[in-house]
């Protein structure tokens, strides 16, 4: 089993929101989408924008820059040839755990 990184408690990323924090060294973006807990690389494939400061639409998130959607289960950016990495997430005892 890969090894998994403790990012923080449930309750610090309400329901419809996104946190980005830094492990081993890559941003990553933690979103909640009604008590499921997704993770993918903070920055959009297409331009760089910061996901965790995008607006979640059910289990998508919008870039801030230029409007993309991302699928946060497959990383795949809407009508684009592109995709974005995502990471497996665990929750025991409202932690966070990211498997990098």
């Amino acid at each position: 089993m890969d090894e998994m990184v403790n990012v923080g408690k449930c309750q610090n990323i309400p329901n419809g929101e996104g946190r980005k924090c830094t492990v081993k060294g890559e941003e990553i973006g933690i979103f909640n989408t009604g008590g499921e807990f997704f993770a993918v690389a903070n920055r959009c494939p297409h331009e760089g924008g910061p996901l965790s400061d995008g607006i979640l639409l059910g289990n998508e998130v919008v870039c801030p820059i230029h409007s993309r959607k991302i699928d946060l289960k497959t990383g795949r950016v809407a009508k684009e040839d592109l995709e974005n990495k995502t990471f497996e997430v665990s929750v025991k005892n409202d932690e966070i755990f990211i498997h990098p």
